[in-house]
């Protein structure tokens, strides 16, 4: 079997913007991102989270499964991205750490691809 191509295979990114001013609202917030997290989803920041998707079907999937998961008010917005473009994703920071470090070089990616 050959190698496979990494613009065939890709993440689903799921970003969000949900209300947290009421205590219902922050309880349903906290419960979306637990949904994520129980779902296999790796969080990238607070309201950005990915999930590797091998083919186009299992995004349909992915996507579909999070129909189902989001709150009744706010907004859940999902984006694919080959894995090609998901390796060249830049993480901008300063300090002790490296200011340019690619995403794929990163522990918890690394182990969501080791499923490819």
């Amino acid at each position: 079997m050959g190698k496979v191509s990494r613009y065939r295979m890709g993440w689903l990114l799921v970003l969000f913007d949900l209300p947290v001013t009421t205590a219902q609202e922050r309880k349903d917030a906290a419960h979306f991102r637990n949904q994520l997290l129980d779902s296999g989803y790796l969080m990238l920041q607070y309201s950005a989270y990915a999930r590797s998707s091998v083919t186009l079907e299992k995004k349909q999937g992915l996507v579909n499964e999070l129909r189902g998961m989001v709150p009744e008010s706010g907004t859940v917005q999902c984006l694919f991205m080959t894995d090609g473009q998901w390796g060249g994703m830049l993480t901008l920071s300063r300090g002790k750490r490296k200011l340019l470090r690619r995403i794929d070089e990163q522990p918890q990616i690394k182990e969501q691809l080791q499923f490819w």
